[in-house]
């Protein structure tokens, strides 16, 4: 059902899992997602922050 710049992402019931490739590095697996967020919710991507990392691969944002 996602497709182009929402192939990343799955809308559930709780919430909304977005994916990446970018490595964890230098923060770019951080950053590709804010930018995914920021084109799917049509927002500035410096009004994202992340406030929680439960995990490395969970991540709580705010926008």
């Amino acid at each position: 059902m996602c497709t182009g710049e929402q192939k990343n992402m799955r809308i559930k019931e709780n919430g909304l899992d977005v994916y990446t490739d970018e490595p964890m590095e230098n923060n770019r697996a951080n950053a590709d997602i804010i930018k995914q967020l920021s084109k799917f919710y049509n927002v500035n991507s410096k009004d994202i922050k992340i406030i929680s990392v439960l995990k490395s691969d969970n991540v709580i944002l705010l926008l």
